[in-house]
Formats: structure tokens, sequence, C-alpha cells
């Protein structure tokens, strides 16, 4: 089987798939079929499947159809980043590859990852390009997510059709789907399993970085996704009271990790900032008549002040481990805030549908 550029005699470096699933059942043939087609050695990837209580017959399924893989079935919804934790529990590789269940992967998809990250130690997490998987000339994103100091994210590259504009190997910040080191994961303690849905993967290559590894996209690497997949499968779920569940984890996940993963001095600087930030968006969802999506912000605040003295107590063990500074950290992220960005975006289409 081709390994690529590895050398005469070499063998391939052992990684562990990871995969959440909740419900997904309508995904699991493509991507764990596609897994099959790769151009890596079948004896060095294990694939692990962690179900969170599903109740769309998940667990029979992959039973029957792919007793191959390693099935942990949890009893309840333990969240991605708690599903996650799950899995690593029974990683053994050299690396773990961390990505979702409505996805088809390139057959070249994970020698390309593992080439990059085995190029370098100090790569700590190898992402990829990601295509919509019903358009495949439109990119998702090409290695995750450029972040602005306050943690709000903007997909790189997301909508614009993929003409090579982004076929060059850099740096990154947030990684999306990715692979990671399993020492590095360790170090860093895991997942944040209270992140629960939104933001475990800028809060994974932040604290990587932190511990001065670096995140590095191949866009050579290359995965298909069904945008919105796992999140919005039905019609009910794109109502108002689904879209306030996810504007409340998200919201309540930033800043959760900005407690984290910022400095004390660093958090005197930005908390001001963040929370006028915040209020601005609170005003504007009044303003608009969504009061739901305004309620959303207070609950993240609010859990946050709830879970404040567990927050402080990771802060503190962060803190401790951290080799790198806040300021090298920010100079890879955006100054400006984002969300100002999004305001205008947000409220301009509001008022053209008005």
């Amino acid at each position: 089987m081709e390994m690529g550029n590895l050398p005469q005699g070499a063998l391939p470096s052992t990684c562990d798939l990871i995969f959440v699933n909740y419900n997904g059942k309508e995904f699991i043939e493509r991507c764990l079929s596609s897994l099959l087609n790769m151009e890596y050695d079948k004896d060095f990837f294990n694939v692990i499947l962690v179900d969170n209580g599903s109740i769309d017959g998940s667990v029979d399924f992959v039973k029957e159809y792919f007793p191959w893989v390693k099935l942990i079935a949890n009893k309840e919804n333990l969240g991605f980043a708690g599903g996650m934790n799950a899995g690593l529990k029974h990683a053994t590789g050299k690396y773990v590859l961390i990505m979702n269940l409505d996805t088809e992967v390139h057959p070249s998809f994970l020698k390309e990852m593992v080439e990059t990250a085995d190029s370098d130690p100090t790569i700590g997490i190898v992402t990829c390009k990601v295509l919509h998987l019903d358009e495949k000339n439109i990119i998702d994103t090409v290695g995750g997510a450029n972040v602005d100091i306050y943690g709000f994210p903007s997909l790189i590259g997301g909508g614009e059709v993929d003409h090579g504009q982004y076929d060059y190997v850099t740096e990154v910040f947030a990684s999306g789907h990715y692979l990671a080191r399993r020492e590095v994961l360790e170090k860093i303690g895991g997942f944040d399993a209270k992140l629960f849905l939104s933001t475990d993967d800028i809060d994974i290559g932040w604290r990587a970085q932190l511990l001065g590894y670096r995140v590095v996209v191949n866009p050579f690497a290359i995965i298909y996704h069904k945008i919105s997949g796992l999140l919005l499968k039905d019609k009910k779920q794109t109502d108002i009271n689904v879209r306030s569940r996810i504007r409340y984890l998200a919201e309540r996940s930033t800043l959760r990790m900005l407690l984290k993963n910022y400095s004390s001095y660093t958090l005197l600087k930005i908390l001001p900032r963040y929370f006028m930030l915040l209020f601005l968006e609170f005003s504007l969802f009044l303003s608009m008549g969504k009061f739901k999506l305004a309620l959303s912000d207070v609950k993240a605040v609010l859990w946050n002040i709830k879970n404040l003295l567990d927050t402080y107590r990771l802060h503190k063990q962060i803190q401790r481990m951290r080799v790198v500074d806040d300021h090298t950290i920010q100079r890879k992220m955006i100054k400006k805030s984002l969300k100002i960005s999004n305001f205008r975006r947000f409220y301009n289409a509001f008022k053209k549908v008005s």
C-alpha cells in the first residue's frame, strides 16, 4: 500500500480516529466506509466511535455493519467534549484524529495529516481543508478559524469557491477537524467537558499553543463536510428555541475559555471590553425583538458565575503549565472584534427581511 514519503522500510505512525455520535445514524455509513478507502495501512489506525445515548438505532447499526469499530456506548449525552474524553481513554496511538461523523474523507487525507505532523515535533496539531459535501468546490474552512482576542471565530475561506487560493502550509489558531499528538492532549488535560458542544476546538488549539506547540494546516489533506448536518438535521431544529440554545452554549463556552486561558493581568484588560460587546449584542437582539437570543447571553453569564470556582481551578492549572505569554498568543489573533462585523451583517440581513 502506498505510504507517501515514508523512508523505505519505515512503518506509518499509529493513529486513533475518534468520532462522537448523537442520533447521527444517517451519517455513519458514508463516513466510516470512506475510511476504508484511505491510503493508509489499516493495521496502523483504529476507529473509536463514542455514542452519547442515541435513540435512533445508531449503536445496533454500528455493531451490525461496522464490527471493526471500537464502540463506546454512553448512557447519556456527554456532549462533544465529554464524548471525546471518553474516547481518549481508549486511545493508544501516537496521534488522535478528531472529526465529525457528518463527513467523508479523501483517500490521501490521513497520510497527508500524519506526514505533516511527523515532519516537525513542535507541531502539536494538524488540520485540513474542509469542502462542502454537497458542493465539493465550495470551502467550508481551510484549517479552522481565525479568532479575535475575545475568542470569537471566523471560518477561513468559508463559502469561497476553491481554486487553490489557500493551498499552502501555514499556521492557524483554531483547528476544526484535526490530528493531534496524543501526548499533547494528555499534557493539556484533554477536553474541557463543560464546553459540551461549542468552542472545544479553539480551546484545545489555544492550550496547545500555551505549551509551545504549533497548529498547522495542510490544505492537501481534504475532507467533505455536510454543513450543519449534526446540528440541524430536521426542520424543527431551525426554530428560535434551538438557535437560542446554540447561541447560549457558544457564549458560555467562549467566556469560560477566556477565563481559563488568559492570565489574570490580561483578563483585567479584556473582560471590560468583552462585556461591553456582549451588552451591545444583547441590546441588538432586544431591538430586533429576538428576546430568546438576548436571554441566551444573560444565561451564559449566569452559568459562568455559577461555575466560577471550577473555572478558576482550571485557570490556575493552565497558568502554572504555560510557557508562552499572552502577548505571543495575541499576535496570532485578530485584534479587532469579529463580533462587531457579525453584528452589522446580522442587522442588515434583518432589515432586508423586515
